[in-house]
Formats: structure tokens, sequence, C-alpha cells
């Protein structure tokens, strides 16, 4: 039987001495070490973490380094990851810091992510820089002016309400209203499919709350489309004739285009057909 005792090692005799055996008390010892089997073994040190430190580290003389997700098709959480470290960050399909040139939905110069300094911090921006297809960040809810789009399932909309023309304003904070006092009850705004073709979808929306969903889920607009759950979203008529769109907890979200939009921790925005994810560590 072999032992896990380290070996026994007798010191050899000095010059000229002669060799001594070990004695009757060495050998009943190491005896009974034998039987024993071998000791306690050391443990190792484990340094805990205190209370007092239990806060991740932060840098203070630098900006943080947000992390944006290219996601893969079809996927929520995985993708490429790629850290912000600069002011600007360009994404466009022939330019810019990332360029995605298999997506022809993309422009060639189509968007950008801005830093700038805020309440003694920092804060993300996203500004659409003139693209043909537009830039969707993904809402829970958002009012719907005259020239916002909105992605539901695979096709794209707008409301077309011909008492609420589009104006141009020098301030984009302002809006041009109609009190719903004044609106006839004949007139309605129409929800219309955003397409070039010459039959697009038109559903006039003659309640002040309109659900929207997929084709046998009971919603008031019933769209056949896979990407749509059955009850997809909510608008709602405002008391200013503008309409709030509401989304539902559902796997493919609501998409309203956008000039820019502040980046809040996490978020979703959509260029072209790529999704991307932020994220503020």
């Amino acid at each position: 039987m072999l032992s896990n005792n380290p070996p026994v090692r007798v010191a050899e005799p000095a010059f000229g001495e002669e060799p001594k055996g070990p004695s009757t008390d060495q050998i009943l010892q190491w005896v009974a070490q034998w039987k024993a089997g071998p000791g306690p073994q050391p443990q190792p040190v484990r340094v805990g973490l205190s209370a007092e430190d239990d806060q991740e580290f932060r840098p203070t003389l630098r900006p943080p380094v947000p992390v944006l997700t290219l996601l893969d098709d079809g996927s929520h959480d995985a993708g490429e990851d790629i850290r912000l470290r600069t002011e600007v960050f360009a994404i466009g399909r022939t330019a810019g810091d990332l360029r995605l040139p298999h997506d022809p939905s993309m422009s060639s110069a189509h968007a950008e992510i801005r830093r700038t300094p805020w309440h003694g911090g920092y804060q993300w921006t996203l500004h659409d820089v003139g693209s043909l297809n537009g830039t969707f960040a993904r809402c829970t809810r958002a009012i719907l002016h005259d020239a916002a789009v909105v992605i539901l399932g695979s096709r794209r909309f707008h409301v077309r309400n011909p008492l609420r023309p589009l104006v141009p304003v020098q301030n984009t904070s302002e809006t041009s209203s109609l009190h719903s006092a004044h609106v006839p009850a004949v007139v309605f705004p129409t929800l219309e499919e955003y397409s070039a073709r010459t039959d697009p979808l038109q559903v006039p929306l003659r309640a002040d709350r309109v659900t929207l969903g997929r084709t046998g889920g009971g919603a008031d607009v019933e769209l056949d489309d896979p990407l749509l759950a059955y009850h997809h979203a909510t608008l709602a008529r405002q008391r200013d004739g503008s309409w709030l769109i509401t989304a539902e907890h559902t796997r493919n979200g609501v998409w309203v285009s956008t000039l820019a939009v502040t980046l809040t921790s996490p978020c979703h925005f959509r260029l072209g057909e790529q999704i991307f994810r932020f994220v503020i560590p």
C-alpha cells in the first residue's frame, strides 16, 4: 500500500562515522503514521469580499464605454459587440466607422452616435444624417406626428390626418395642433401603409382607441402578418387630435422613425434591416 506521507530520510553519517539505523521509537512512530493514513491537507486561503467594497469600479476621469451590439438575425441577445470610445461614431453602408455594405436598404452615410457632456456626466444621442429609409427606435409609447413612420411587423405605416397637415416650424419641439372640440365627427384620420405601391393599405381610424394585431386575435385592425402578435399595439387619440401608439409586450415590438433620440441603457434601434442594441455598463 502506498502512503501519501512524505518519505522518511535518515541523516547521513559524518565522514569516518559508522552509520546508525533508526531507533525503536522512530520505527513505532512511522508505523502509527502509516496506519492513520495521510494527515489533513492545507486549505487554500480565500479572501472574502467585504461589504464595504462591493461597488464595481467606475471611471471618474474619462467617459464610460458603451457597448453597441449588432444583433444576429433572429436574436435579441447574441451579436457582434463594439466599444464606443470616440465622441462621434458613424454608421453607413459605404462610409463611417462601421460599414455594412451587404444591406442595400441602408444609406451610404446613415446615422451617427454622438457623445456630449450632460449634467456632470455624458449622454449619447442617435442622429439620422439624411438617410433615405430613415432611422427607427424601438418604443414603448410615442406620439405619431404627421411625418412619423411606424414599423408594425413587416410593414411601415403613417397616420394621415387631413386636419393636422405638416407645417414647417423652426423649433422641432413645436407642433401644429387642433383641439378635439373643433374636429368634425364625420372626418377620420387614416392609418396608411407607407409604400411605393399604387394601392397601399388604408385603415380609417373611426374610434378614439384602436387596437392592432395579427389576423384571428380579435384586434380592431387585423393584418395578415406573422411578425405581428395578436394584440400588438394600441392607437389612442389625444385631446389635440394627435395619436399616441402604445406597444404591447411583443417579440418584434413597435419602431418609430426619428431624426434624433437620446439613447438610454439598454435600448434598441434599427438602420436598414440591421437591429442594434445599446448598453452603457
